[in-house]
């Protein structure tokens, strides 16, 4: 069958270290350099897990700092949300008590003008109740008295 490279296993599992593979042992194409290709990426895994449990201060691994760094964005996404929130209900709040002024001048200046249309309607009212008969009288008296004139640019041509 075809030439199969064993997978290193990340726990130190078999096929990692101990056990040869059998192509590999056989044919010879494995040997490249004098090492398998195998046991190279596991010992590269072992040092860097060595690495990170023996150095100490050596920081955690790429990983971890993608995390915290997620984490941090994250929290910072989060307070400048509520800091947008804020500023935003202050201001709505400004903005009613602004515009609760201005109605409440506007509604005590419509309350007003209309008090006074009242006032005006009322007097038109009475004032025309008090004069409609002697209005009518006249406008009578005018309609029926008529006087026969004849009209100053009148001109008699002969």
């Amino acid at each position: 069958g075809g030439q199969q490279h064993a997978v290193p296993c990340p726990h130190g599992g078999p096929g990692e270290q101990g056990q040869p593979q059998a192509e590999e042992a056989g044919t010879g194409q494995g040997h490249r350099g004098g090492h398998r290709p195998g046991a190279v990426v596991g010992a590269a895994q072992h040092l860097h897990q060595g690495l990170g449990v023996a150095g100490g201060g050596l920081g955690p691994g790429p990983a971890v700092l993608q995390t915290r760094k997620a984490r941090r964005l994250k929290q910072a996404k989060e307070e400048a949300q509520m800091e947008v929130e804020q500023y935003r209900r202050e201001r709505e709040q400004e903005f009613q008590s602004k515009q609760q002024a201005a109605m409440g001048s506007q509604g005590n200046l419509s309350a007003e003008v209309e008090q006074a249309t009242r006032r005006q309607v009322q007097g038109m009212q009475s004032s025309q109740q008090r004069n409609r008969e002697r209005v009518l009288a006249q406008l009578l008296g005018m309609v029926c008295d008529v006087r026969p004139q004849v009209h100053p640019n009148y001109r008699i041509s002969a």
